[in-house]
């Protein structure tokens, strides 16, 4: 069952998120599998700020590697790879969990019921709210814009570093704040960030021009592979395959906006893009605006993943060569459904 996050947030809680940070000298971070900028950049602001504070930071998640597009930001290096960890309740550790919906979309070993010492700042409506402190508010546009809440509700000082990380979550989370998560709130916390140095134009070549050769022949695979269908071609879907990954010289990184770039598409409401990642596993990226018949998150939940409303992910249990197929035929089938419903 899908938690739904009450609209009504306790900024209470920013401060309670806030005070634990400052009780704990050591601190281990977390963030999900297929680390995105606002994951990236919500765990090296937190890096960052524990540094500058005297504490002892590290920072786990099973990504082999982190989107080499993030390497500018402080402590990107520090990550660590690690499928499976000891939660230890010792009293001295905090575990903080940041862009994390769940605790089983990071490492493994974290058992809910055990009530550990943990965390947890996010901003996904279906977040399970598994810390034994849940900072997490639906509405926001990112975890980094939840960060900036907890730093300035604590009065904790955001240097140049901590200001360029939480303004790639921001910027990547709203995309360039054009998505329709994008508020006032938003834009007011990019105006004191920018205050505080950041560059608009600077920062927008380090989060843009980012790509490689590799990754271009990438994508270009996947626009080859492009199809648009449905009632006035508003569904686009495109795939990747394992043997991609070999002929471009590419990894998983390079995925990264890929399903987003569909959404370009003129007339295109709901895009999705398949990925065969090189182990095999079959994931599934969605997108989709306002106006769309079909919800990204509503369609991920359908096939037992999470995520928001107009972004989302989810696995899919079909052969390779069968992916695309399989996909047309459950979104229009999910279309009509929808359709003969409102009728």
């Amino acid at each position: 069952m899908m938690t739904m996050l009450n609209k009504n947030f306790d900024a209470e809680n920013l401060l309670l998120a806030s005070e634990i940070l400052k009780a704990h000298d050591v601190w281990i971070i977390f963030t999900h599998k297929k680390a995105d900028g606002d994951a990236v950049g919500s765990a090296t602001a937190l890096f960052e700020a524990g540094i500058n504070a005297g504490k002892k930071v590290s920072w786990f998640s099973p990504d082999e590697k982190l989107p080499e597009a993030y390497s500018y930001l402080s402590h990107y290096d520090e990550h660590i790879t690690q499928e499976n960890f000891d939660f230890v309740d010792d009293g001295k550790t905090l575990y903080v969990f940041v862009d994390c919906a769940n605790q089983t979309r990071g490492v493994s070993g974290f058992d809910v019921s055990r009530n550990i010492n943990a965390v947890n700042i996010d901003h996904h409506e279906d977040n399970s709210l598994f810390g034994r402190v849940n900072c997490v508010d639906g509405r926001a546009s990112s975890t980094c814009e939840m960060l900036y809440r907890v730093f300035t509700a604590g009065n904790w000082p955001i240097t140049l570093k901590i200001a360029e990380s939480l303004y790639t979550g921001l910027y990547t989370d709203t995309g360039g704040f054009n998505f329709s998560n994008t508020t006032p709130l938003s834009h007011n916390i990019a105006a004191e960030l920018i205050k505080l140095g950041i560059k608009p134009d600077y920062m927008n070549d380090l989060i843009i021009q980012n790509k490689t050769p590799e990754g271009f022949l990438l994508w270009a695979k996947a626009l080859e592979r492009l199809k648009v269908f449905g009632p006035e071609n508003i569904f686009a879907i495109s795939m990747i395959y394992a043997d991609d990954f070999k002929i471009s010289g590419a990894d998983m990184t390079h995925t990264v906006g890929m399903s987003q770039f569909l959404m370009t598409l003129r007339g295109v409401k709901l895009a999705a893009m398949i990925t065969e990642n090189p182990s095999g596993e079959i994931r599934l990226s969605f997108r989709s605006r306002e106006g769309s018949p079909i919800c990204a998150g509503e369609i991920s939940r359908t096939l037992g993943g999470g995520g928001h409303e107009r972004a989302a992910g989810s696995s899919f249990n079909v052969k390779a060569e069968d992916a695309m197929n399989e996909l047309e035929a459950l979104i229009m089938k999910k279309y009509h459904e929808l359709f003969c419903a409102d009728k």
